[in-house]
């Protein structure tokens, strides 16, 4: 029966329906694919200008829900912007909380001002495409847009584990791409000089400076450390925690960065040497304050024993930079970048020289510092050659 140029809506074939909507001017389309939590029917709608398209519609969604891949229907209403700040709020429990205060940083600026009106179930590949192209345009550093790129296919990633999204859209876009940043450490004269100026200056921090490059520990695996962490006698450092955060004086801690990271280094002399003078003045400091001393019992604490924040530190190294004459460009991290790049000049199989830094893998070692690789390479060369050399003047 035709009414109004149209076919009246008609059964599928016991699988669904289609019918014509006069309100919508659209064939529609429905299907129950199961039951919602409430116990009710669940059931999806397609529509089309064209019954044909309408039927394909149909037959597509009949084939997702068989193949188990319709999202909950409630959930896939959900904004990209609401979802991320769900997915940052549960990840909290289960990561570092620098990390998480990263993830924060990139949805907030990022994420959710970019992608953030679209419909989850909406959101396609070239949306996320178009958002790179136009933060590379915005001359955001392609670092940060490569960061941008991981948050959200992780984000997206478990949207596909609760059933959110049936598919992660990152998978189908090419990430950003980031230049490969060479380490240049500082030199050996250059370190030297860094801590003859502190000593010289009465630096406080000199010795933070110096068991830095001779233990080739992280800034925050140092700041966290405790006298109990360390044997003196027998010159060892044991990394049991990191620092995360100091909240007015108080010490937050949190695990290693992994699990290669709790490690225990042998520590040179000249670095024990500092540190038992350290432990002097440390004490004579606690003698002083008497009970106003703060009980954290840090190895690298404040004149009142209190915990030195990140940013505190980085402020102290410049200066201790400026003093010695050296560029401010040089970062603290970089005394870790000095020490691996001297432990592998002076013949230190990679292989120790991973363990002693906490990288996960040797392979780590060996992308950062293929400088040092290349050096050793060469020089492995030559003693090839030298090897043949002396069985041929022998023969």
């Amino acid at each position: 029966m035709i009414e109004g140029g149209r076919r009246k809506g008609k059964r599928g074939d016991g699988e669904g329906s289609i019918r014509w909507s006069e309100g919508k001017e659209l064939w529609v389309a429905r299907l129950m694919v199961g039951y919602r939590p409430d116990g009710k029917p669940d059931i999806r709608e397609v529509a089309a200008k064209s019954r044909g398209d309408c039927q394909k519609k149909l037959d597509d969604l009949r084939k997702r829900a068989s193949g188990g891949l319709l999202t909950d229907a409630e959930k896939a209403r959900d904004t990209v912007a609401a979802f991320l700040m769900r997915w940052v709020d549960a990840t909290k429990a289960s990561v570092r909380p620098n990390t998480h205060k990263r993830y924060e940083e990139i949805v907030r600026l990022h994420l959710s001002p970019g992608l953030g009106r679209h419909k989850l179930s909406a959101l396609k590949p070239d949306h996320v495409q178009r958002f790179y192209a136009d933060k590379m345009g915005s001359k955001l550093s392609p670092r940060t847009v490569h960061h941008c790129h991981r948050v959200l296919h992780r984000a997206l990633q478990m949207a596909v584990r609760w059933g959110y999204v049936p598919r992660n859209v990152c998978q189908a876009v090419e990430a950003p791409k980031v230049p490969r940043r060479e380490i240049v450490p500082p030199t050996a004269q250059q370190i030297d000089r860094l801590l003859t100026s502190a000593e010289a200056h009465g630096d406080r921090l000199g010795v933070l400076w110096s068991v830095a490059f001779y233990s080739g520990c992280r800034q925050g695996e140092l700041l966290g450390l405790q006298w109990t962490d360390l044997d003196l006698a027998g010159g060892m450092l044991t990394v049991r925690r990191t620092l995360t955060k100091a909240t007015r004086g108080v010490p937050s801690y949190g695990e290693p960065k992994s699990a290669t990271s709790r490690r225990t280094v042998k520590l040179a002399a000249d670095a024990v040497d500092a540190l038992r003078a350290h432990r002097d003045r440390q004490n004579f400091d606690r003698s002083k304050l008497g009970d106003a001393y703060a009980p954290y019992n840090l190895v690298f604490a404040t004149a009142l024993g209190t915990a030195f924040n990140n940013s505190e530190v980085c402020h102290r190294f410049k200066d201790a930079l400026e003093r010695a004459k050296l560029p401010r460009s040089i970062r603290f991290h970089d005394l870790r970048h000095a020490s691996a790049t001297a432990m592998l000049d002076a013949g230190i199989h990679p292989k120790s020289a991973s363990a002693r830094l906490g990288h996960s893998t040797i392979g780590i070692t060996m992308d950062l510092y293929t400088h040092a690789m290349q050096e050793l390479d060469a020089d492995a060369a030559d003693k090839l050659g030298e090897v043949l050399r002396r069985v041929r003047t022998a023969r």
